[in-house]
């Protein structure tokens, strides 16, 4: 450690030179708050202990360092992620989970690469070589997330020195853009799920904008007829139990904003009524038989059972190809909610709490690409104005 005295603005600074984490020479600037004049004693033993602390600290840092045991990279990955799932909410977990088994663990575990050994160019060369089989930027970059995040429990519990994924490039972030169906394409829609396993979730996503999980997680208590209200206050989400795939009911919902009451629509309501029928019809003809564990949900199957998330996706994505219809997600109809609403005149700050989105920001920048045709009816009544 070496170290001189130096002068800035009338007063003497003491700068050190150090290495940073990549073993990399800087200097470090420190005021002594000492003036120039009658303090030169008193400022080079300010710099004396201030370079003896310096080498404390190295030298402990590098004694607290043990060499941890030969752990495969892609071991402790999947270490790292089960250590931390409580931590962690269920659905990102899952996806966490999907992201490992079927793309970070294979690859790592064919290279053979050590977590003391992992370097940046291993990692970006895992980036390189995913982008090429097709996934986005966007994707990569939740993988990067994943492994910079267990790569910095690894330095936090000294298994290593330093965060490899905080020298890589990470893919810039693609701008997303919402799919969406108009007035016409959503009663299209409407005819073809009549009758449907999943024309109830398609109605609630359409009218009401709901995320997949808020209707899955809707119960005939949050459904106030006599009021006319339907309030959103739990959620459905897929998650693992006991190392299964399950459906999970949770009240905690994505943020306090998700928490929500809405009008409730003629058409709504007396579809509503219609699935409340059925149900009482359907438990009473199958009595022992009609599966009461879901029993208060909105969205069950005719036996009773709670239609899972998987199911609605992939039935969704079937409708639409099998009566030739624009291909769009089914979260794509919380955005045509959106998208009905902004070309009705209202505001975005409107939608956001109509949505449950948590900031202004999500709404604004989900939905400026649809705002575009209110900006062209503003530079027409700004040019009528000024060409008179």
């Amino acid at each position: 450690m070496t170290g001189s005295l130096q002068i800035k603005n009338g007063v003497f600074y003491a700068v050190l030179n150090i290495k940073d984490s990549t073993g990399k020479r800087k200097q470090k600037w420190i005021s002594t708050g000492l003036i120039v004049k009658g303090n030169k004693k008193k400022a080079e033993q300010f710099l004396n202990e201030l370079k003896s602390q310096y080498e404390e600290m190295a030298q402990e840092k590098e004694t607290n360092y043990i060499e941890p045991p030969e752990i495969m990279f892609c071991d402790f990955l999947k270490e790292w992620i089960t250590l931390n799932k409580s931590n962690i909410q269920v659905t990102t977990y899952d996806g966490y989970i999907h992201m490992l088994n079927k793309h970070v663990y294979p690859y790592f575990k064919e290279e053979g690469i050590l977590l003391t050994k992992v370097k940046p160019m291993d990692i970006q060369r895992y980036y390189a070589k995913k982008l090429e089989e097709g996934l986005s930027p966007n994707t990569v970059i939740k993988h990067h997330g994943i492994i910079r995040s267990a790569l910095q429990y690894a330095v936090k519990t000294n298994l290593i020195k330093e965060n490899a994924a905080d020298y890589v490039d990470k893919p810039r972030r693609e701008k997303f853009i919402a799919g969406y169906y108009n007035a016409d394409e959503l009663n299209k829609l409407f005819a073809a799920a009549k009758g449907s396993t999943i024309e109830t979730p398609i109605l609630l996503a359409a009218y009401y904008g709901l995320r997949r999980s808020e209707v899955l997680g809707l119960t005939w208590d949050a459904i106030d007829f006599n009021n006319g209200v339907i309030t959103i206050k739990q959620k459905v989400v897929r998650g693992f139990e006991d190392g299964k795939l399950v459906s999970l009911p949770q009240n905690k919902l994505k943020s306090e904003t998700s928490y929500r009451s809405l009008p409730l629509c003629d058409v709504i309501r007396n579809h509503l009524e219609q699935v409340k029928y059925n149900q009482e019809k359907n438990k009473a003809l199958l009595g022992s038989d009609y599966n009461y564990e879901y029993d208060g949900y909105i969205c069950v199957t005719s036996t009773g059972n709670l239609l899972q998330p998987d199911y609605i996706t992939e039935t969704f994505a079937k409708l639409l190809k099998k009566h030739k219809l624009k291909k769009i997600r089914f979260h794509d109809l919380r955005h045509s909610c959106a998208t009905l609403l902004l070309n009705l005149g209202f505001s975005m700050k409107e939608i956001q709490v109509w949505l449950g989105h948590s900031d202004f920001q999500i709404t604004a920048k989900t939905y400026a690409h649809v705002d575009y045709k209110n900006k062209i009816v503003m530079i027409d009544r700004v040019s009528n104005m000024l060409c008179g």
